[in-house]
């Protein structure tokens, strides 16, 4: 008997303040607002999609984030896969965020990292032939 299939995963960030982190995921990279519930929580609610990429936007006390075992890391990166790190990164420049310089990784990504209002960490990578940057 085959297990039941699992169709889509769609990561929830809990943010303190959820309607500037939507700012910042719709002016910087251009995220859409699917659906929001302002009234909600401290700060709200909403998940956001730009193609086939969605998130959800959390007040923590809306869904209160699960504490983490004993022994067991809690920190989490989001990793999105793009077909031009370079544009990103000159698209995120240009509206004066903070972004990384590029990383050629031994697993054969070029990569820039930033991180959100909130402190959560995004990392965008795209496959390339390059030579990794020396650590």
């Amino acid at each position: 008997m085959s297990s039941p299939s699992i169709t889509e995963l769609v990561p929830m960030m809990i943010c303190k303040d959820v309607q500037a982190t939507i700012e910042f995921y719709r002016e910087i990279l251009g995220f859409e607002v699917r659906d929001r519930m302002d009234n909600v929580g401290t700060s709200g609610w909403a998940s956001l999609e730009r193609g086939p990429v969605r998130l959800m936007l959390a007040s923590p006390s809306y869904i209160p984030a699960p504490k983490p075992m004993q022994g067991q890391l809690s920190e989490v990166l989001f990793y999105f896969y793009t077909d031009d790190v370079v544009g990103l990164r000159d698209h995120i420049v240009q509206r004066d965020y903070p972004v990384g310089d590029f990383a050629v990784r031994f697993y054969q990504m070029k990569e820039i990292e930033l991180t959100d209002p909130e402190g959560h960490v995004l990392i965008f990578g795209q496959d390339t032939d390059e030579p990794p940057t020396p650590e």
